[in-house]
């Protein structure tokens, strides 16, 4: 097995550890932060694995969307 497919096997079960039954769909679903890449495609290098790194933390942590009171 390359060094590569070793980095993507690594990768693959830090993010099932995180996003359980999503890892799938996110490791192959194109990210607006990644350029439009996939988590995958672009996990070629250590480099491009923290930055996948941090796009995954970003999914794990849900946005919360909080909407201002209006006074009456």
């Amino acid at each position: 097995m390359s060094s590569h497919s070793q980095s993507l096997v690594a990768l693959e079960a830090l993010v099932r550890q995180i996003l359980g039954d999503r890892a799938s769909e996110w490791l192959v679903k194109p990210s607006k932060l990644l350029d439009g890449m996939t988590p995958a495609e672009l996990a070629a290098t250590p480099e491009d694995r923290q930055v996948v790194l941090q796009d995954l933390r970003r999914a794990a942590i849900p946005l919360r969307v909080t909407v201002p009171v209006r006074s009456p």
